[in-house]
Parts: structure tokens; C-alpha cells; sequence
């Protein structure tokens, strides 16, 4: 399809992450982690320390006790989470205008379905860290479509006005003939992330299809819980509208476990639009 090879020819302008996230994401990442060449990429960066310094301190992160330093945010939020601070700050600073979106409320779902991810994947003795930032760029892709295709993205946008991230894939489909889900695979990859965060960005929609991660089910729940959240929906409405087979896959298929643990992620959406 012209669209889909019009698109894909100009994925060389796809915004790349910061010099400097990318080299913490490396040092985060290496065996025997350098912890003082760590924090002084971090200093070196206003932007980068100040987000990070910011994020720690707000109730979106949990903390109680104020964090001045980068040095005490190592030591009092720890390196895996720190690691998903450097790539929250990243992400969201590589897209500073879309046509046709409001990043504010786009991130705010993206945070959302993060922390929700993250506690879900908790529970159920997952990888958290990566749940998190899987969560975090699961609608990812939805970014460079708006910028290579504006009217296509703000057509898109109108239609799925009050629809969730699950129905707007199938949305793109069929009106463009690619999905925010390819396209996002595309730039994971691009941006050098696992494979593990890829897929999951690529099957989050299909979470039981064979070639998803483990991850997948995880966010697929998590993007349900999150948009219907935003909705202020009841959690009761939540949990039975959520797909039976995913939430088997899962073990979730005690609807009024699953209601408390709802009710339990409230607090995420409150705490996204504290740190917004």
C-alpha cells in the first residue's frame, strides 16, 4: 500500500531519544553499572536532572521524603527505578508538537497505563521495571503517524474521540492501512530498545496471539483499566467488560478481585495529572 511505503520512507526523521538518555540507558544496562559516571551524565544535563529530580519528588513516584540530589535519588529510589525515570523523561521530551493530538492528555493516558502495569505485573511476579515502560510507549506509534500524515491522524482522532487505544487499532486499519502498533514496534526499535518492549508494543492489541510476550496480556489489561479510569467508569463496569480470555490468561478471572484491585489504581490517575 502507497501509504504504508510513504511512511516508512520517512521513518529517517523520526526524532532519536537524547544523546544523554541513550547513554545512561547503556550505562543502566551494562553488567557492572558505574554508579558516579551514571550520576554525572545525569548533572551534565539540566533538562534530564531537573525531570528526574521532579519526577522523584512527585507523588506520580511515590516518594515522602523530598530528593534534592541525583545522588539521593540513586540511593532512595534505586537504579531500576531510575531507569525508568531517564526513559520516561526521554520519551516525552522526543515529541514536543504533534498536529492534530493533545500530548498533555496523551501522556497522561501513557502514564496511566504505566503505573498500572507496573503494580499489575507486580502482583503477578512479572518484570515490573519493564511493564512499566512497556506500558509507558504502548501507543507510542500513534505520535509519528499524526506527524507524517496530519489529516489522516486528525481524521483518525475525530472518529476515535471517546474510544479506547484498543478500538482506535483497529480504527487506523482500516482508514490508513497501518496501525499505531507496527509503527511503534518500528520505533522501539529504532530508539534501541529490547525486543521484549517491542513486541509488546506490536501485539498489546493481540495479546494472545502467538507471537506476543508475556508483557502483552499485561498491558492489554492495563490500557483497558487505564482509559476506563480516565472515564471515571465504575470498576465493577471495568472488570466485566474487560476481555474473559486475557483475563483467564492471567489468572484476573475473579471479577471481584479484580474489582479491589481497580479500585486500587485510582490513585494512578490522580498522580499522572500531579506530575502533567
Amino acid at each position: 500500500m502507497k501509504l504504508m511505503d510513504d511512511f516508512f520512507e520517512q521513518t529517517h526523521n523520526m526524532p532519536m531519544l537524547p544523546k544523554v538518555v541513550q547513554e545512561v540507558m547503556q550505562l543502566l544496562n551494562a553488567d557492572d553499572i558505574n554508579v558516579q559516571l551514571l550520576i554525572e551524565k545525569i548533572n551534565h544535563d539540566q533538562v534530564l536532572s531537573a525531570k528526574v529530580l521532579r519526577m522523584s519528588n512527585s507523588a506520580y513516584f511515590g516518594r515522602s521524603k523530598s530528593v534534592s540530589t541525583i545522588q539521593e535519588a540513586v540511593s532512595l529510589i534505586g537504579l531500576e527505578k531510575l531507569k525508568t525515570l531517564v526513559i520516561a523523561s526521554g520519551v516525552t521530551s522526543a515529541f514536543t508538537a504533534v498536529p492534530g493530538l493533545d500530548l498533555k492528555r496523551f501522556w497522561q493516558h501513557s502514564l496511566v497505563t504505566a503505573s498500572v502495569a507496573r503494580q499489575l505485573a507486580s502482583e503477578l511476579g512479572m518484570a515490573a521495571d519493564n511493564a512499566y515502560i512497556a506500558g509507558l510507549m504502548h501507543t507510542v506509534g500513534q505520535l509519528p503517524i499524526h506527524m507524517v500524515f496530519p489529516k489522516a491522524g486528525a481524521d483518525i482522532e475525530a472518529v476515535c474521540k471517546g474510544r479506547s487505544v484498543l478500538e482506535r487499532h483497529e480504527v487506523e486499519h482500516d482508514m490508513l492501512g497501518i496501525d499505531h502498533n507496527v509503527v511503534g514496534e518500528k520505533l522501539a526499535k529504532h530508539w534501541n530498545f529490547p525486543e521484549e518492549i517491542s513486541r509488546v508494543i506490536r501485539y498489546y492489541t493481540d495479546p494472545l496471539n502467538k507471537e506476543a510476550c508475556a508483557l502483552a496480556p499485561v498491558v492489554y489489561v492495563a490500557a483497558h483499566i487505564a482509559f476506563d479510569l480516565e472515564s471515571t467508569q465504575q470498576s465493577q463496569y471495568i472488570a466485566e467488560t474487560l476481555s474473559m480470555d486475557v483475563a483467564e490468561k492471567l489468572g484476573l478471572e475473579d471479577t471481584n478481585a479484580l474489582v479491589e484491585r481497580i479500585d486500587s489504581y485510582r490513585v494512578f490517575v490522580a498522580e499522572a495529572k500531579d506530575y502533567l
